[in-house]
């Protein structure tokens, strides 16, 4: 290089991808000085290059199934395009299209350089002005920044964009019935072939899709033929929302990186759009978000709108969580994907399915964790008994106890299956099993006494990270009852007597703050059906009943 700016390789037609990213990742393509850094960064359609202020972004030169950006006179095409389509909802950041030629061996990125018609355009680049990461909405949550008032009224700039885009039977095309279940039953066959979650789980996932899709057959219909469906966003994402809160309203909202190389994949019903962000707050675990953005939403929608439009909300959670998880199942099975990053991606599809199914089911079939906790003969495993008959998946520490010594479950223990150490292995075998059944989409019940908080940590962690609600069930009774029950307990799977129980009562720990706040004690007294109803009273004003 001699110091004139970024050489390049020959080429005839079209230059080299690796050559081209290799010129533009030197700050002189752009006139800026030789010390200033740039930043790139490539997805399997793109190459996005940061400068200082600026973004640019080039396209690869790629034909794929959903996207052809083979040609050059394409990807100027789709350049003109996504800005265009951009400044519906960021005006001021999509800034225009601008030209990549080459200046003797040199690349530049401008659209002067091109004023006389003489030079070669290599390509072309989309130019934004950058936007700060912390404004990001995804931040912004995390921060504890974003609240339902804010929620709400990007539900409300949602609806206006929405009312103000392009409709017809163009569009509406692209949302019928069969347009939408076909896209749904798509999923299902593409997850199905990449083998990333388990069978079970995918089916009742595509069971509950197709209950769906039956009960909202007509109301799809119906809303194509009405020509409800827009041109909407088609990718409205946490990552892609910005707010500045110290702007004035409404400019402090801006909504960037929409779909510009399918209509198949922006025209849709506008709840399927709004869909997409509402699972985003759901998945980072902010439901009151995400049912403050939809309340705005349908607030200033019509009324006939709105009603249909809040019945197919979960439909088409589903369907945008379902995406999301093939998504991240194509990325588990490529071969140069790391294996790390491949497990980190098939747990994100796993994620991404259980919340599908959740969305999908009533609250008394949907996923979710229970422990069930307390000392010895406060009924825990007679409540836990009893939640089992009401479809939980029942996980006893007991049981696993003996089967780890190769002992029938009731055939009594000597004091080697209850040292600290078999103690650990019980509780983690407990976990592992708890996590296979949950990632098929069971509803799972842990039956121990969880006296240590190190014993209760990694079952609510596990919750957490499956994207699953988990509630804490604490069994009481008082000592008289107690010590009752544990002298005539014979032939049962615990071993557990008076003793037992007055050294645990002894190690218990109490719950840290944010165990107890989705922990109920449950008097254990009284008759088993009793108890059961006080623990189904506590699981429906948790929303898991």
């Amino acid at each position: 290089m001699d110091g004139r700016g970024p050489a390049v390789a020959a080429f005839e037609d079209t230059m080299e991808l690796a050559a081209l990213i290799a010129a533009l990742s030197d700050p002189r393509a752009f006139g800026r000085d030789a010390g200033v850094r740039v930043e790139v960064v490539q997805t399997h359609v793109s190459v996005v290059f940061l400068v200082e202020d600026d973004v640019y972004k080039l396209k690869k030169p790629v034909d794929l199934e959903f996207l052809d950006y083979s040609t050059l006179s394409r990807r100027r095409h789709f350049c003109q395009l996504e800005v265009e389509l951009n400044r519906r909802l960021a005006p001021d950041v999509y800034l225009g299209t601008l030209p990549v030629v080459q200046v003797d061996d040199q690349v530049r990125v401008g659209r002067e350089l091109d004023e006389g018609g003489d030079l070669e355009v290599i390509d072309w680049v989309v130019h934004m002005r950058r936007l700060p990461d912390a404004a990001r909405l995804g931040a912004r949550v995390a921060a504890g920044e974003a609240d339902a008032h804010l929620m709400q009224r990007l539900g409300a700039t949602i609806a206006g964009f929405h009312a103000r885009a392009r409709r017809g039977p163009a569009v509406s095309a692209w949302a019928t019935f069969a347009a939408v279940a076909g896209n749904c039953r798509q999923n299902f066959t593409q997850l199905a072939g990449l083998g990333v979650v388990t069978e079970q789980l995918l089916t009742r996932v595509e069971r509950a899709t197709e209950e769906a899709l039956a009960r909202g057959h007509a109301a799809i219909d119906g809303r194509a033929r009405r020509h409800v469906p827009r041109d909407t966003h088609g990718d409205l994402r946490l990552e892609h929302v910005y707010w500045f809160p110290e702007r004035e309203a409404p400019d402090d909202l801006l909504v960037i990186d929409c779909i510009e190389f399918g209509e198949q994949f922006r025209c849709a019903d506008p709840v399927a759009d709004l869909a997409f962000l509402v699972m985003d707050l759901r998945d980072a675990g902010r439901r009151d978000l995400a049912d403050a953005l939809a309340e705005g939403y349908f607030a200033v929608t019509p009324d006939d709108e709105a009603s249909e439009g809040r019945a197919l909300l979960p439909l088409y959670i589903a369907y945008r969580a379902t995406v999301r998880a093939k998504v991240e199942a194509f990325k588990a099975r490529e071969p140069e994907v790391p294996e790390a990053e491949a497990r980190a991606a098939e747990a994100r599809a796993r994620r991404y399915l259980l919340l599908a199914l959740r969305e999908l089911q009533a609250p008394a079939l949907a996923p979710c964790l229970l422990l069930v906790m307390g000392l010895p003969g406060t009924g825990k495993s007679t409540l836990a008994r009893a939640l089992a008959g009401e479809g939980f998946s029942w996980v006893r520490s007991d049981a696993v106890r003996k089967q780890l010594a190769g002992l029938p479950s009731e055939a009594p223990a000597d004091a080697s299956v209850y040292t600290p150490a078999w103690t650990e292995r019980t509780y983690e075998v407990c976990r592992e099993l708890t996590e296979a059944r949950l990632a098929e989409g069971e509803r799972v019940v842990v039956d121990a006494n969880f006296k240590l908080d190190s014993q209760r940590a990694p079952f609510v962690d596990l919750a957490a990270a499956l994207g699953v609600p988990a509630q804490i069930l604490v069994c009481t009774a008082d000592e008289a009852t107690v010590r009752e029950r544990l002298s005539r307990r014979t032939g049962d799977v615990s071993d557990a007597d008076v003793s037992v129980y007055l050294q645990a009562r002894s190690a218990w720990q109490p719950l840290r703050p944010e165990h107890a706040a989705i922990a109920a004690e449950i008097d254990g007294g009284g008759l088993p059906e009793e108890v059961l109803q006080r623990a189904l009273q506590h699981l429906r004003a948790a929303g898991l009943w």
